[in-house]
């Protein structure tokens, strides 16, 4: 990799991997050399440059180093039942988080209404079950602005044995990546992309309806239909897949204008 070679380490990364298929340094090593370009990370720190969120929500917080993205004029608020931040760790006065799952969160009505507006912009990195990410989804999508962005992590896996349901791997994605299939098919209102960054994929959701209950109405029968569904190379069609690029955001703020042009107008006129 060093050489510039990243053919040559990824041949080099599998065949460790064959001999023994949990060693995340070549999970990690093996996305480094496939999947070039900005991280995820790098992604975020743009989204947040470039939307502006007045509220933004992040679901999984760890460290902090993906909540500490928002600016100190961005309402922020994380969500982690482990949160790790590190000592030397300061966040502006702006930002809370909050040390519970995200599921009792959103069951408590006087929590979630700490929220000062509509969410404009969240971030999905919590609990990597498929039926945790859903959950997650319909309850973010019910809180956001009509032109709001919700980013999902993790929807890009890197193979089978790192996406299934149950974890056997150190570098692990869960089958989370479910959600870009599901939304596809049964929310075709949705504006969908993954963008193929490093290491697992990043997927942005636009033209959101915060009104919507078809998810919340099937939420049993969409996990039945999905349950047994197995990660495959050929899976990444279904994905929205696309290039690691300035394009995508250029394509993420076009579906966004349009949104906040629909709710606009229909929104009511204050006639005082």
């Amino acid at each position: 990799m060093r050489r510039g070679d990243n053919l040559e380490a990824a041949k080099a990364f599998r065949q460790a991997l064959a001999r023994e298929s949990n060693i995340p340094e070549a999970h990690f090593g093996l996305a480094q050399a496939l999947r070039p370009g900005s991280d995820y990370l790098e992604w975020l720190e743009t989204l947040h440059l470039s939307l502006h969120p007045h509220v933004y929500l992040e679901i999984g917080v760890e460290t902090g180093r993906s909540l500490r993205l928002a600016a100190s004029d961005t309402y922020a608020f994380g969500i982690d039942p482990d949160c790790r931040l590190p000592p030397d760790c300061r966040l502006p006065p702006t930002t809370r988080i909050v040390s519970r799952s995200s599921q009792d969160f959103f069951a408590d009505s006087e929590a979630v209404a700490a929220f000062p507006a509509p969410l404009d912009f969240a971030f999905i990195d919590g609990d990597h079950r498929f039926a945790s990410v859903l959950h997650d989804f319909i309850a973010v999508e019910a809180l956001a602005a009509p032109n709001a962005v919700i980013a999902i992590h993790d929807t890009w896996p890197l193979n089978a044995a790192t996406a299934a349901t149950v974890r056997n791997t150190g570098f692990y994605t869960g089958d989370c990546w479910k959600i870009v299939p599901c939304l596809r098919a049964i929310r075709p209102d949705l504006h969908l992309l993954t963008i193929s960054t490093l290491p697992t994929g990043l997927t942005l959701v636009t033209a959101l309806d915060p009104a919507s209950t078809v998810l919340r109405d099937r939420y049993e029968s969409i996990l039945a239909a999905f349950a047994s569904l197995p990660y495959r190379p050929e899976i990444a069609l279904r994905l929205a897949l696309t290039g690691n690029t300035p394009d995508a955001l250029d394509q993420v703020m076009a579906w966004r204008a349009t949104a906040t042009a629909k709710s606009s107008r229909h929104r009511p006129i204050d006639r005082k």
